[in-house]
């Protein structure tokens, strides 16, 4: 798509024209359920800048982007953001035709998060295109599957991702994150035994045992805001999001399941997650765990560190001042900061317009992040 305006917002614009939807588990195929073809386009436009960039295949058709360069500077900056987005199932704006009103962009990811891989991409590009020595070298990662199971920046770390410092990109409203919750999610499922629906007697119906399950995560999720919390970030919380079972209405079910999604502190590890709930179920029949498909530990990075320094200095020329705070939800800066690397969120865009069935971010922002980064770089 060939907009014009200014390259920060052509290249929004492009990058949210391409789709890229998190499959979320769920049986749904095609190439707008990937993160490919976006993917390439980003890859291509680094390598035109003169910057090494390479796709790093995370799964089928589900690759992270890296490219560097190296300022031969005595540390590394990463900037990352995730490539994918969720379902455009429901939107009632055209999601991959982006729209440009009132001085916002409107369309499926462009608020979580390809304006922060818009504002990094470009600042990037300016700082290149100026040819001023950066103070860091610069390590950008875009990543696949952070809508999900966050496997894509699991991958880089495993494969031996190494910076000193970074930035995690996600809609902060131009506002530095340095501690957020971290996330476990597995599977409860009871089984029974299928049986004719006009004889129930004669089967064990595993949606009955569920019930029983549910109502002790319920009792046990009012309890956990009453326990001592986080300063920044208060209490955990826990939340069954999904739940499946029966073949059909005249067919007592012999199996059901749910998806449990538990938000964790700082420090909390599996065993403190499922210990307590295995305790809480243990005198109930016919249900067992499976493995968590996901935990992201929570992170904290102190106020006085350096990545917060230089970030909060940064917005602070640009904005005239900045706000510097936590956030209840999971990134994958969680991940960088259990591998060592201290990680803050920031991006331009509202929280509370992800996901929503009219997405869209605030140019002005995405505008004043490309200023922002280009500071960090080469002040």
């Amino acid at each position: 798509m060939r907009l014009n305006v200014e390259p920060v917002v052509r290249l929004l614009a492009d990058l949210v024209a391409i789709p890229s939807v998190n499959p979320m588990g769920r049986a749904r195929s095609g190439n707008e359920y990937s993160e490919q073809s976006l993917a390439e386009f980003i890859a291509t436009l680094l390598k035109k800048h003169s910057v090494d960039a390479e796709l790093q295949q995370v799964g089928p058709n589900r690759p992270n982007v890296i490219g560097y360069i190296d300022a031969k500077a005595s540390q590394t900056l990463l900037l990352e953001a995730h490539l994918d987005t969720v379902h455009s199932d429901g939107m009632t704006i055209d999601p991959f035709s982006p729209l440009i009103r009132d001085d916002k962009l409107f369309g499926r990811g462009s608020c979580d998060t390809k304006c922060s891989i818009a504002a990094f991409l470009q600042a990037v590009v300016n700082v290149v295109q100026s040819h001023r020595q950066l103070d860091y070298n610069t390590l950008l990662l875009f990543v696949s599957d952070e809508e999900y199971r966050f496997t894509g920046a699991m991958h880089a770390v495993r494969n031996g991702l190494k910076a000193d410092v970074g930035i995690a990109g996600e809609p902060t409203q131009l506002r530095v994150v340095r501690a957020h919750k971290g996330v476990t999610r597995w599977r409860i499922v009871t089984k029974g035994l299928a049986a004719h629906s006009a004889y129930p007697d004669r089967g064990k119906n595993a949606i009955y045992a569920m019930s029983k399950v549910i109502k002790k995560l319920e009792e046990y999720a009012a309890e956990l805001p009453r326990k001592k919390g986080h300063p920044m970030l208060g209490t955990p919380t826990l939340s069954v999001g999904v739940i499946e079972g029966g073949q059909a209405v005249n067919i007592v079910p012999d199996k059901c399941w749910i998806e449990v999604d538990r938000r964790t502190l700082p420090g909390e590890n599996i065993e403190v997650v499922l210990d307590p709930v295995r305790d809480l179920l243990r005198n109930l029949p016919d249900w067992e765990f499976e493995s968590p498909y996901l935990s992201v530990a929570g992170m904290e990075v102190a106020e006085d560190s350096h990545i917060v320094q230089i970030l909060a200095r940064s917005i602070n020329d640009v904005l005239g001042s900045v706000t510097i705070e936590a956030a209840q939800y999971a990134t994958d800066a969680g991940i960088y900061n259990g591998a060592g690397i201290p990680t803050v969120v920031f991006g331009p865009g509202d929280i509370a317009q992800a996901h929503t069935d009219a997405e869209f971010v605030e140019l002005q922002q995405v505008r004043q992040a490309v200023n922002i980064i280009q500071r960090l770089l080469a002040p």
